[in-house]
């Protein structure tokens, strides 16, 4: 019997990021994958299919990513955040510390797929393939 591959949820505004994530993340082929452009429609997927891990740019237009994040830990609607993030001067609100968010979880743009892929396998608690 197979194990279900764990739901990666990819929350970002700008089509052309989320996928090159889409596509590099599919490679691994160890998850599924689901993306949204805004936060506002990242819950409402969320709503009917929770994840195990979201990856998030923090600037989005209307809900941020941090206000994302907030919504959906409080919905219990994803396990677990990785922020993504072109501001090189991104600080984590204590608010974020308190959701399990450390500077480990926290990759700037244009990120290293690979290191990315340790992270997530870390916070899954899957062992490396």
């Amino acid at each position: 019997m197979t194990t279900p591959r764990p739901l990666i949820c990819i929350i970002d505004d700008e089509e052309r990021i989320r996928g090159l994530l889409l596509e590099a993340l599919e490679d691994y082929e160890e998850f599924e994958l689901m993306s949204a452009g805004s936060g506002e429609e990242g819950l409402e997927m969320l709503t009917r299919t929770p994840a195990a891990l979201c990856i998030v740019d923090m600037r989005l237009p209307g809900m941020s990513g941090e206000m994302f994040i907030v919504a959906a830990a409080q919905r219990a609607l994803c396990g677990k955040y990785l922020l993504h993030s072109g501001s090189m001067d991104l600080a984590l609100s204590e608010e974020l510390k308190t959701l399990g968010l450390t500077e480990q979880d926290v990759f700037l743009k244009p990120a290293t797929t690979d290191h990315m892929v340790v992270r997530i396998r870390q916070l899954l608690g899957m062992e490396a393939r």
